[in-house]
């Protein structure tokens, strides 16, 4: 028979699977068998799961067994090119599918086990490698228990280690204990150590170094001090870095984080293709998250400047992204902006980065869909929450969202409610968030005032997968310009707090509920600082390694309303006197503050404060009909007469018509200095003559 290189093929792939005898007989048993039906493989991202499904194709193929290798990252993401790849529901009987990378299957995922398993002949095996165990559903349904066998893989021991280390060409006379021991005996870390070995070209019998070592529990990565300056050019290695700080790298990402035209983004996206440590997903390329890591914190680590500015370039086409998508679209950007938070460590136990998109959010847009929001919200919440729900839903049917599972299986919901709407308010928590609210800043005409109720209907006190998608929706909803209070309630407080401080959001008020529960409400006024500023001011978290950067919540109004009324009216009769200004209450507010860029050693309050009013006599002088107020408050409190009568008569006005234009004009000065002290005051190139 004509020999054919698959011999040579199959061999070198069983001598790459290195120290894991005890796993190669699990395989052997489980294809030799008929009780089990799927071999589950599951480790950490390059620990050698591909290598051990080569290594089972490569036995099964001995015994003669049809094989159907399916590498589950590389399909597109449809059901039909699925269906297609493992060769429909009517395998040859005593076939062997090999299904790697399975974490990739996501939302198809259930029609493996709902669909294809079942229908399986007798005989037929199916080894599948994944990031992620087995659902925790199957695991647990005695069936499928009873047809699963679960293989973990962890990392290889020391001597294994040298071992792969020798196979892949360091020689025998290489001390290589230093690498052994920084990896740990992660098996990619180990491979490309010594791919680094034989592209340096390094004198056999020197050491192989570790270089600079990634603070990770399994492995350190490769010598990146080498790897980076000598194997690549200046922006090869920049494009690695853009691959060790997003969560997806694609050409229009790398062609504006590097400032290079597209061809040049096309040939660097090919060159990272080519890493042996790269991953094609259908959103972009990542490496692996072990390089990854090395990556991002050899950056921090040479030069934090660069890191920043990476970082700021990434995200400003992350945001840019954002703003402008929809749908699928939006939820794949917003998880990217999320994944700039995987450095702070307060962030590390909110949200889940290594499986953004697990769990996603789709409006309720049928009557079904809004019955099952309510009934999330019954089951993790209470009936009475569930009742509240129902009623908002009845009147505002858009509030609705569903969190679903890869498959469409609801976990959750989660209800956006506007508050400013002038219809009834189904929900007696309501009243109680909206009477705080306006004791704190009443809404304005024309704000929208959100209520963002969450349940979480499997796991009320979970995070992770649930957390992520509530925020992708909520970085959705909140993006409007009209945007005023967002208060955040859930019965899970204790659970939900560690996110609403981590975001900038601050106690509101707790409701006693009629069945014991209690509803923690949190807010914050976007009114006072908008989603914008919000947004960047979140930059500082994501950069903030030690958990230290403050959160970003709005500035809080000094003064209520009708106070704030009382002390412009002060400030007013003492403009001509700043020594009794220096007790004004105002001069903790917006209006004295130092304005962005200032050094406020430099900045006096109480001439701040007389500019802002001077200012504010001027902004009435340009509203219709406020030429005559705005002259009678110039003549009164900023160049004042001896006496009202006096300033009416240097203004050629009766008496009585002047008291008109005072009090007209002293209620819109307090007008236009209270919207600057919720939105910020003019710049100083306002006239304020």
């Amino acid at each position: 028979m004509r020999r054919t290189v698959a011999g040579r093929l199959s061999a070198a792939r069983r001598r790459a699977l290195v120290g894991r005898d005890a796993e190669l007989a699990r395989v052997r048993d489980f294809l030799a068998g008929d009780e089990r039906v799927l071999l589950h493989v599951h480790g950490p991202g390059g620990v050698g799961k591909t290598t051990l499904l080569r290594a089972a194709e490569c036995e099964a193929e001995d015994d003669g067994r049809v094989t159907r290798w399916v590498d589950a990252g590389a399909l597109p993401p449809s059901l039909d090119a699925l269906v297609a790849a493992v060769g429909g529901l009517s395998p040859d009987p005593g076939t062997v599918l090999l299904l790697d990378r399975a974490e990739a299957l996501g939302a198809h995922e259930p029609w493996l086990w709902d669909r294809y398993l079942p229908s399986l002949p007798e005989g037929c095996h199916v080894v599948v490698g994944s990031r992620r165990p087995p659902p925790p559903e199957r695991w647990r349904d005695p069936g499928w228990r009873s047809l699963i066998s679960v293989l973990p893989l962890r990392n290889l021991p020391a001597r294994d280690a040298e071992a792969l280390l020798r196979i892949r060409g360091v020689p025998d006379d290489v001390d290589v204990e230093d690498v052994v021991r920084s990896t740990h005996g992660h098996p990619l870390a180990l491979a490309i150590a010594a791919d680094e070995y034989a592209e340096r070209g390094e004198v056999a019998g020197g050491p192989l170094r570790p270089g600079v070592l990634v603070d990770h529990p399994d492995a350190a990565a490769r010598l990146l001090a080498t790897f980076v300056d000598d194997v690549v050019d200046p922006h090869q290695r920049r494009a690695l870095h853009v691959c060790g700080h997003s969560r997806r790298v694609d050409r229009a990402l790398l062609a504006s984080v590097l400032e290079v035209s597209d061809e040049s983004a096309d040939e660097l996206l090919a060159w990272l293709r080519a890493r042996p440590y790269s991953e094609s997903h259908p959103d972009g390329l990542a490496v692996h998250d072990l390089v990854r890591d090395a990556l991002d914190r050899d950056l921090r680590w040479r030069d934090r400047d660069e890191f920043s500015l990476l970082h700021r370039r990434i995200r400003d086409v992350v945001v840019e992204r954002m703003a402008r998508a929809t749908g699928s679209a939006h939820a794949s950007a917003a998880a990217d902006l999320l994944f700039l938070h995987r450095g702070n460590p307060d962030a590390a136990t909110l949200y889940a980065f290594e499986d953004l998109g697990t769990l996603a959010d789709r409006p309720a847009a049928s009557a079904q869909d809004r019955e099952a929001v309510v009934a999330a919200f019954t089951g993790a919440d209470g009936p009475e929450r569930g009742a509240a729900v129902a009623g908002w839903l009845g009147h505002q049917p858009e509030a609705g969202h569903l969190v679903v599972a890869p498959g469409g299986r609801v976990v959750g919901g989660v209800v956006t409610a506007e508050l400013t709407d002038p219809g009834p308010t189904p929900d007696p928590a309501a009243g109680v968030v909206l009477a705080e609210l306006r004791r704190r800043r009443p809404p304005e005409p024309g704000e929208q005032t959100l209520l963002h109720v969450i349940a979480d209907a499997e796991d009320p006190d979970r995070l992770g997968g649930f957390s992520d998608a509530v925020a992708a929706l909520s970085l959705r909803v909140w993006a409007r310009p009209d945007l005023g209070w967002v208060t955040l309630a859930s019965t899970h407080g204790a659970t939900w707090i560690p996110i609403w401080g981590y975001i900038g959001f601050e106690p509101l008020v707790d409701i006693p509920l009629a069945d014991g529960r209690v509803l923690t409400a949190w807010a914050r006024d976007f009114g006072r600082s908008g989603y914008a500023e919000w947004l960047d001011a979140l930059t500082e978290s994501e950069l903030a390694t030690g958990g230290t950067a403050p959160p970003p919540v709005a500035s809080p109004v000094a003064l209520a309303r009708d106070d704030f009324g009382e002390a412009v009216r002060d400030a007013l009769r003492d403009h001509a006197r700043p020594a009794r200004l220096r007790s004004s209450p105002l001069l903790t507010s917006r209006l004295a503050r130092p304005r962005s860029g200032e050094d406020p050693a430099t900045v006096d309050p109480v001439a701040r404060l007389r500019e802002a009013v001077s200012a504010g006599v001027a902004a009435v002088g340009r509203q219709p009909r406020g030429d005559s107020p705005a002259r009678v408050l110039d003549r009164t409190y900023l160049r004042p007469a001896a006496s009202q009568e006096l300033a009416a008569e240097v203004l050629d006005l009766p008496f009585g018509t002047y008291r008109r234009h005072l009090r007209a004009g002293v209620e819109a000065l307090v007008e236009v200095l209270w919207d600057w002290e919720l939105h910020g005051p003019p710049g100083p190139e306002v006239d304020s003559n």
